[in-house]
């Protein structure tokens, strides 16, 4: 601890509640020393309340002592020598409490144990032991023993500081980790809907405009195109609730068909003879763990949407395929291309997802036209279910 503060903690209260009680027991030997005269006793009350308000002042401007050594150092030499003059005058047991108390104050109040002060105390303590001719064997042991437990008790209390600290840094440290935790879980809430919503609401808008074209001139046509808005629709709200399943348990558990999912993705958003797809597949992906399909399955998925929305394309070229230990996804088509890319919600979810698994992506593009997405990701095998 710092600085003392006396008046807001029990055991510093309690120290100055003794401290007090002991001044009071020196002011009444005192005035019961028959052999002092009024003006002796008179000096030595004044010299232990000189004492008193020299340690009032030293604890309660501890930080102006602190910043000013020479002037701290003074001061706890001038009470350890006087306690020493009282300590050899009345030889009592109150006095030679007091002299406790700046080995407290140096042990326990201070931040830095100042071995000068350690020399002046011991010095003046030999002083009184050679003044009152005591049994120097016996009063060293006490002494150093009161010493050792002063250093003990201040290292215990040390580290237990240490520890209320780091257990506030814990708290510090687990409060900003919730906070990151929650902000991740936004960011994974808000790809999961636009991943899911998204691409269902750009085939919906595909296959009505298509419909709204040919309406009067292919009826027949019109009602065939509308029905399958309505079957991309049921499947758009499928996806939403898996989506939310998947939030919900924060896993996919299930396992996932990719080339068949890939499939049908590829089948809700085919315009008949507006858009066309090339699809490649290994069939040794699906054996991959489910998150990486997932983020596979995903990613095809923003790239086509983009592709269409930003893009419009017309041509698709779609590759997954595993090479030794990595899994390569490649996403092309021939829409716009696009020399200055603006990172999309859907372009920074895509990125996120591949470097959450410490796979790599890449973002191309000709000078004409065309754009591709070009994806590696680590291959790890799903563990067999028991």
């Amino acid at each position: 601890m710092d600085v003392y503060e006396p008046l807001k903690n029990k055991p510093a209260i309690l120290m100055l509640v003794f401290r007090i009680a002991i001044t009071l027991l020196v002011l009444y030997e005192i005035l019961m020393q028959p052999h002092l005269s009024t003006e002796a006793q008179a000096a030595y009350t004044a010299g232990i309340l000189l004492i008193q308000v020299n340690d009032y002042f030293r604890i309660r401007l501890y930080l102006f002592f602190r910043n000013n050594r020479m002037l701290y150092f003074g001061s706890m030499a001038a009470s350890i020598a006087g306690i020493g003059i009282y300590m050899v005058q009345f030889d009592s047991l109150a006095t030679d409490v007091y002299f406790i108390f700046p080995v407290i104050e140096m042990f326990l109040y201070n931040s830095k144990i100042q071995p000068g002060l350690l020399v002046v105390h011991m010095a003046v303590f030999l002083y009184t032991l050679i003044q009152l001719k005591a049994d120097v064997t016996h009063s060293l042991f006490a002494y150093l023993a009161m010493l050792l437990l002063a250093y003990l008790f201040r290292s215990n209390s040390l580290q237990k500081k240490k520890g209320e600290a780091l257990n506030v840094e814990l708290s510090e440290a687990n409060a900003k980790l919730k906070e990151i935790t929650i902000a991740q879980e936004r960011t994974r809430i808000a790809q999961e809907l636009h991943d899911s919503i998204g691409h269902g609401l750009v085939s919906l808008k595909m296959h009505l405009e298509y419909a709204g074209n040919i309406a009067d001139a292919n009826p027949q046509k019109t009602k065939e195109v509308i029905t399958k808005a309505l079957a991309i629709s049921q499947a758009s709200i499928d996806d939403l609730r898996k989506a939310v399943a998947v939030l919900k348990s924060s896993a996919l558990n299930e396992r996932m068909e990719l080339q068949k999912s890939l499939n049908q993705m590829i089948n809700s958003i085919q315009v008949k003879g507006r858009l066309a797809f090339t699809f490649d597949f290994d069939e040794a992906v699906e054996v991959a763990t489910p998150d990486i399909k997932h983020a596979i399955y995903s990613t095809v998925r923003e790239a086509v949407t983009n592709g269409l929305k930003h893009g419009k394309a017309q041509t698709f070229y779609i590759e997954i395929k595993k090479s030794r230990s990595v899994i390569q996804v490649v996403v092309q088509n021939d829409g716009e291309a696009c020399n200055h890319l603006r990172k999309s919600h859907g372009i920074r979810g895509i990125e996120e997802r591949i470097h959450s698994l410490e796979g790599t992506v890449q973002f191309s593009s000709a000078h004409d036209r065309s754009f591709a997405v070009t994806a590696e990701i680590p291959y790890v095998a799903a563990k067999e279910l028991v």
